[in-house]
This record gives C-alpha cells, sequence and structure tokens, in this order.
C-alpha cells in the first residue's frame, strides 16, 4: 500500500469561509459601527468570538493534508501530528445528526497513538473511509476498546470488528 495524500474538498471549505465571514460581519458590524446595549453587545461579542474561531479552524483544515500511510496517519499542518498504526490506543468514531430522524449528518473520527495528540477527522474529508477502516483493523490488532456507539458507526459504515469477548 502506498501513502495517501487527503485533503478536506475546496468546495467545503470555501462554503464554510463564507459563512464564518458573514458570522463575523453580522455580529461584528453594529459592535463596531452602532451603540448597542451591553446585553446585546455580550451575545454579539460573544457570536463574533464564535464565528471568528470557525474561521481560524477553517484555516488549519485548508492548511492541513492527511498522509495516509501503511504503518501511520500524519496530520502535516500548522497543528500536525503523528498517528502511529501499531501504537493506537484510542478510537472514537461518532455521528452527529443534523434532523431529528437521523437521515442525515457527518462523522468524526477521533484517534491517537500513546505519547501523541488526537487527531480528528470528519467525514468530508477524501478518503474518510479509508481511515476510519485502517484504524478500525488497527484497533482490531492492539485490542483497543471500543465504545458501542463506535461500534454501531461502524457497523453503520459497513466495517465489522470483533468484540473482546469473541476474540477470545
Amino acid at each position: 500500500m502506498s501513502t495517501a495524500d487527503l485533503r478536506y474538498p475546496r468546495r467545503t471549505l470555501w462554503a464554510d469561509y463564507v459563512r464564518a465571514a458573514i458570522g463575523v460581519v453580522l455580529c461584528g458590524t453594529p459592535l463596531l459601527l452602532l451603540e448597542v446595549d451591553p446585553w446585546v453587545a455580550f451575545f454579539l461579542a460573544g457570536g463574533f468570538l464564535l464565528f471568528a474561531l470557525f474561521l481560524v479552524r477553517t484555516a488549519l483544515r485548508h492548511r492541513t493534508r492527511y498522509l495516509l500511510a501503511p504503518d501511520s496517519l500524519c496530520a502535516d499542518g500548522p497543528a500536525g501530528t503523528l498517528v502511529e498504526w501499531a501504537r493506537l490506543d484510542r478510537l472514537k468514531l461518532s455521528y452527529y445528526s443534523t434532523k431529528r430522524d437521523r437521515a442525515d449528518g457527518w462523522m468524526q473520527l477521533s484517534i491517537g497513538s500513546a505519547g501523541g495528540r488526537v487527531v480528528k477527522v470528519d467525514s468530508s474529508l477524501e478518503g474518510f473511509h479509508d481511515i476510519v477502516e485502517r484504524a478500525a483493523r488497527a484497533a482490531e490488532a492492539g485490542g483497543v476498546s471500543l465504545s458501542e456507539s463506535t461500534r454501531v458507526n461502524l457497523r453503520a459504515m459497513s466495517i465489522a470488528v470483533a468484540d473482546r469477548e469473541e476474540l477470545a
């Protein structure tokens, strides 16, 4: 297996940039141009801060590429780190629904290896399924315990992982 160079799609990133910019402008403009009530200013400043943080997060995602190798996953960017599959010690796959009937949403994978920071990627990343599959195999091989919700989400992606009781 060769190394795969994975990135978030430009279309997704630009949509996030637009959302963040609109939020920063809508929350920041009244603070700069109008005399607003202190309580209103508090909420506008909170919104401004949240949208500004979202803008920074989007810029970090834009500058980060993920290198999926046979023995590791490297987040190469400003907040980069390395997850070694042989030393994988945590894996969590979460589903976040955008509709009440859970018909639409996204998944987020959190993985880490001993001594390293956690890498979080979501399902809009190109090659997300490949990363999840490789992480699940590494977790299975290393005996990493998985929560029931992680197991359910892996099954939803058609990735089977044996229970620890089945392995014994």
